[in-house]
């Protein structure tokens, strides 16, 4: 699957910019996925270094980032909603980064994160993966009955 519809032959120079990163300038391959996390470069880099970084270097892409003002626990989807990195969210959907299915806690809450942003290119990517997977309609049940909080 492949989200945003983009060239696997443009994956390798990704492949080597990681690979010199940390090995030739001794920068963690955690420390780049947050880099990625945060970046606002444009959505095939994004999503490039995080399958790079998933795939290659063995870094979590469900790892607790930190906890919400509720005490819940922050995973790098839900970070790419909160920061609108439609790149990351497409690479972590595909890498099935969340517990539970679609209408899980993790699935549901970075929908409704992009919901609440109004992003229409998040949570057009999320329903793509839904329908993909032929979810759809459960994805968008779940996502419109589900609390606003």
């Amino acid at each position: 699957m492949n989200l945003l519809n983009l060239d696997e032959k443009t994956r390798a120079p990704f492949s080597k910019t990681v690979q010199t990163l940390i090995q030739k300038h001794k920068i963690a391959a955690d420390t780049i996925f947050m880099n990625v996390l945060e970046s606002e470069e444009a959505p095939e880099m994004n999503y490039w270094m995080t399958k790079v970084l998933v795939q290659e270097h063995f870094v979590s892409a469900q790892k607790e980032l930190g906890k919400d003002e509720n005490g819940e626990a922050v995973k790098p989807l839900h970070a790419a909603c909160l920061l609108r990195n439609v790149g990351m969210l497409a690479a972590l959907l595909e890498l099935n980064a969340y517990s539970g299915d679609f209408t899980g806690k993790d699935f549901q809450l970075a929908a409704r994160i992009a919901s609440k942003h109004e992003d229409d290119v998040l949570l057009g990517v999320m329903m793509r993966y839904a329908n993909e997977l032929g979810n759809l309609e459960v994805f968008m049940k779940a996502l419109q009955d589900a609390p606003t909080q």
